[in-house]
């Protein structure tokens, strides 16, 4: 891709950069419009152009679009132009093999091409069905999505702002199903249905035949969290099994490798309250797991590109376990976010970038939602250990 990239609008760099309070890391603001800015969820790769621009939405102007920013330089690019009153959704999760990303508009959903900017229609909802959640397949050659049942009849559901209607949505029990559209030739089949609210359907990043998907609903009353479909087969693998009753087992992604799952786990069972995080690879097989040390907030989210190095949210800070070969060391801090965890996208969402020297995540610490990136300093062991004594019960 070249340097001059095609956008509708170009902003000048809002990017600013401060010192921690807490561990002294360097901090980079990327967004400081007075809007709300959310980089991709953790689950989705939102970057392209050799890693150098990351993907993100934006309310600029009164309106939701698609915006990138070149990390180095902080320009901003203006990729698609709605009008306010639009209402777009988008994983932000990019396409390498077509450099495309796939967003939901009404009942439909376009494939956006990140150099010409042009859109096409991919696929179109089948009446009663809410649709989302676009994701190329590993290969590139396909796109994976969600149908969910239309219960607005009667559910009155507001998901975003603190979880209206979640349970209602998970007793009802809507018909749901995962649909594979082929890119080349445009023919969309459907790979999964059944009558359980269905969601978080993840590609494998590296298989274009695996993608993960979860029975949505209070963890710890879904029959089984987290699961691994193969395309070719149709065989659903269990990941994680819940081990005690009401054990909280989700936030699942998959490893850069697109072999491993990485999840967390919350023990809420009389006489024992405890947080973790854990990693099967895509048979259930060859867990891994080590504990936070004491019992997490929720809701929170945990994040890394393979064992080495694992980030969280919980709280108000961004926090880091590091595998020494044996277990993994933490956690420690690396920043603090000082975010809310009440509006859905709003959450700090930490995602790792490849190389695991910097984290992105959100934060609503100046009121509007902004997105910073935080160096990770080279000398782990001189970051502060997390003070577990305040999450323990007394």
């Amino acid at each position: 891709m070249e340097d001059f990239m095609k956008s509708y609008k170009t902003f000048a760099s809002e990017k600013t950069t401060f010192t921690d309070r807490t561990t002294g890391a360097t901090v980079h603001q990327l967004t400081n419009y007075k809007c709300n800015s959310t980089h991709p969820y953790f689950t989705d790769d939102g970057w392209f152009d050799n890693d150098r621009r990351m993907l993100f939405k934006s309310d600029r102007d009164n309106a939701t679009n698609i915006f990138s920013i070149e990390i180095e330089s902080g320009e901003i690019n203006q990729l698609t132009d709605f009008q306010p009153g639009v209402d777009i959704r988008s994983p932000l999760f990019v396409n390498k093999r077509y450099n495309e990303i796939y967003y939901e508009k009404g009942d439909s959903i376009f494939a956006l091409n990140l150099e010409t900017l042009e859109s096409r229609l991919l696929y179109v909802a089948p009446k009663g069905f809410n649709v989302g959640g676009a994701r190329p397949t590993g290969d590139g050659k396909a796109v994976v999505l969600s149908l969910t049942e239309d219960t607005s009849d009667r559910i009155q559901a507001n998901l975003s702002a603190g979880y209206i209607g979640f349970n209602d949505i998970f007793e009802a029990k809507p018909d749901c199903r995962i649909v594979r559209v082929n890119l080349e030739t445009g023919v969309a089949d459907t790979v999964w249905q059944e009558y359980c609210w269905v969601g978080h359907v993840n590609p494998s990043p590296t298989k274009g035949n695996l993608i993960s998907f979860c029975h949505e609903g209070p963890w710890q009353l879904v029959d089984h969290r987290i699961w691994v479909l193969d395309l070719d087969t149709g065989k659903a693998t269990k990941i994680r099994e819940r081990e005690t009753d009401g054990e909280m087992v989700g936030h699942e992604y998959w490893f850069e490798d697109g072999i491993n799952i990485g999840y967390q786990v919350h023990h809420r069972t009389a006489g024992q309250e405890e947080s973790f995080f854990g990693f099967e690879d895509y048979k259930g097989e060859n867990r891994m797991e080590a504990t936070w040390g004491a019992p997490m907030p929720t809701p929170d989210h945990i994040h890394s590109v393979g064992f080495n190095l694992v980030v969280g949210d919980s709280g108000k800070t961004i926090k880091a376990f590091k595998y020494n070969g044996k277990s993994f060391e933490g956690p420690r801090i690396i920043c603090m976010h000082d975010g809310d965890f009440f509006f859905g996208s709003h959450h700090p969402h930490p995602r790792m970038t490849r190389d695991e020297k910097h984290v992105v995540y959100n934060s609503t610490c100046t009121g509007y939602c902004q997105i910073y990136m935080v160096d990770i300093p080279e000398k782990f062991e001189d970051l502060p250990m997390l003070d577990l004594k305040k999450y323990k019960k007394k």
